[in-house]
């Protein structure tokens, strides 16, 4: 708990420090913003994950969720949960990945060809280090209805989807023109990455908190990508010298 609560102290001076940077021009407001998300979601995924290897803080929310989920399954209500399941798992996430990177290298759009790769590869990573690290057991078994045989902490299928589909709904957007269908593509990607995590919890397989954490991380991860990805493809001011 004392190294989430020191890291949530500097998450906040950093936030602090990064208002008065862009209040006297030192810092954009975008990259502002991306800096104080980073550092927000930081301190709350080491938080959360103090929590569940301690076994403390919102920990105590895991049992109550399921115990009051459990009793509310359908016969169809779990039909759909699985279906949804099924598309934010990893190999699906995985194979619109290498579809979307198949058609970034065919149009020779590299940036985004990088984006997508280095995120979908990331979050893999990230999913399997913690995994091993965490070691989290899943629920009882007895309470699942499909099988999972690794560590329960962090979600991956969450995760996963929230970072695929985060960075390609970021590239979607930034190509729109109109701001209708922005807030169509957003809201619909943010809809479906939402019920991939609650399509866990209602197949057993995962905690409440191994949830939070998947769309924490991938949040932070997908910040992360596109803050990049959007630093390397901004021009260069006016009047800078270009190469030859």
């Amino acid at each position: 708990m004392l190294v989430g609560m020191v890291l949530l102290v500097l998450a906040l001076c950093s936030a602090v420090a990064t208002a008065v940077l862009v209040r006297r021009g030192v810092l954009r407001w975008a990259g502002g913003l991306a800096l104080t998300v980073v550092a927000l979601l930081t301190a709350g995924v080491a938080e959360l994950t103090d929590n569940v290897v301690d076994r403390d803080g919102m920990t105590e929310i895991d049992a109550t969720t399921l115990d009051w989920l459990i009793p509310h399954r359908t016969g169809w209500l779990t039909a759909v949960a699985k279906a949804i399941s099924d598309l934010g798992d990893t190999p699906t996430m995985a194979a619109v990945a290498v579809a979307a990177c198949a058609w970034f290298a065919y149009r020779r759009r590299w940036p985004q060809f990088l984006l997508t790769g280095v995120a979908a590869a990331g979050a893999g990573i990230i999913v399997l280090a913690l995994k091993t690290i965490v070691g989290r057991q899943r629920p009882p078994v007895m309470d699942r209805l499909v099988t999972e045989t690794n560590q329960s902490y962090p979600s991956g299928h969450t995760l996963g989807s929230t970072v695929v589909v985060g960075v390609l709904t970021a590239l979607v957007v930034l190509a729109l023109r109109r701001r209708a269908a922005q807030v169509a593509v957003a809201t619909a990607a943010a809809a479906f990455v939402l019920l991939v995590g609650v399509s866990r919890l209602y197949l057993g397989v995962h905690w409440p908190t191994d949830v939070l954490a998947g769309w924490a991380i991938g949040t932070l991860w997908s910040t992360v990508c596109v803050a990049g990805y959007l630093r390397l493809r901004r021009p260069a001011p006016a009047g800078t010298a270009q190469p030859a």
